[in-house]
């Protein structure tokens, strides 16, 4: 019986290891790190790109977060958002203290952020953007007035 891809359904090679074909597998790969940048830059993530990280092994999802909680760590203090989103993947992939460290397991109630301003829609994407955090529409690039 041949195996198929798990995300386009082609034939494997014999014997492969993966469960996706190279071309799934490097498209996946890209996803992760598009997605990675954004928990970086943006400090947001959605329901779908929660469904994508699913796809990888547990340590790379360990690893991602270790990578970023040491990126927030930099700056000092966790701000909200940082520590919000820390949060959402520890309760996204049921991280435990022993994967991660007990020095590195942030909680936080994320019900308790609290926006300043409503966010503006950008005109020509029309997603939502704070102006007082970006000159540009970080989505399309637009310059915002």
């Amino acid at each position: 019986m041949t195996e198929k891809c798990a995300e386009c359904g082609r034939d494997l090679p014999v014997n492969s290891e993966s469960i996706y074909c190279s071309k799934c597998d490097a498209l996946l790969d890209k996803k992760f790190d598009l997605i990675e940048t954004n928990l970086v830059v943006y400090k947001e993530l959605s329901d779908a790109e929660i469904a994508t990280l699913n796809k990888f092994d547990r340590e790379d999802i360990v690893n991602m977060y270790l990578k970023l909680f040491n990126s927030y760590r930099e700056d000092g203090d966790f701000d909200k958002y940082e520590a919000a989103i820390l949060n959402k993947i520890q309760n996204a992939f049921n991280l435990t203290e022993n994967e991660i460290g007990s020095d590195k397991v942030v909680k936080f109630d994320a019900s308790k952020i609290v926006k300043k301003h409503k966010p503006l829609e950008c005109i020509k994407c029309n997603k939502p953007v704070l102006k007082e955090d970006f000159v540009f529409c970080p989505y399309c690039g637009f310059r915002l007035d």
